[in-house]
């Protein structure tokens, strides 16, 4: 027999699926990336033309192109970097969910929480792209018992339209659309 939600798992669900909503993701760095980079580009494009005009010295052309050189590098790390910090959140989020379930410890309210904690978690975004943050085989034979729990609350959160398919039909284990 399938597990249901009465009203008040229900309110628990949008309660702590709020809470995971309103923590405070990393930053992300890909704009700040690009504005570091695009100067440094510039420099490196227009410091050869404007340091002959002006013939300025070799030792002032070593530290703008070591200065351009810097700033491509540390904005470009910055820039493609931006995509790993949110899906190294979303992983260690679902990991501890995932524990959390397998564990087998806590009353409902407990597994409602941390099953809210893993399916809002079980994508990271990025733009148009998103990827998962487990696998969803590996993560069914952990689940165990506890899977049909899980996959009553993943029905609840798609009836609201608030979460991707992770468990029941529909669900990718690759993330992909």
């Amino acid at each position: 027999m399938e597990p249901s939600l009465s009203e008040t798992d229900r309110g628990r669900v949008r309660e702590a699926l709020k809470e995971v909503r309103d923590q405070p993701l990393p930053p992300d760095r890909g704009p700040l990336g690009c504005a570091i980079a695009l100067p440094g580009f510039a420099i490196l494009l227009v410091f050869p033309v404007v340091g002959r005009m002006l013939s300025l010295g070799s030792g002032v052309a070593a530290v703008a192109l070591g200065a351009g050189i810097l700033l491509l590098v540390v904005g470009l790390g910055f820039w493609f970097s931006a995509g790993g910090v949110a899906r190294r959140h979303a992983e260690a989020a679902a990991e501890a969910a995932l524990r959390r379930l397998h564990g087998g410890e806590g009353d409902r309210e407990a597994t409602l929480r941390a099953a809210t904690l893993l399916l809002a978690n079980a994508y990271a975004a990025r733009g148009p792209t998103r990827y998962a943050a487990f696998d969803v085989e590996d993560a069914r034979r952990r689940l165990g018992g506890r899977l049909p729990m899980v996959e009553a609350v993943e029905r609840f959160l798609l009836e609201e339209d608030a979460i991707y398919p992770v468990f029941t039909e529909g669900g990718t284990e690759d993330g992909s659309d």
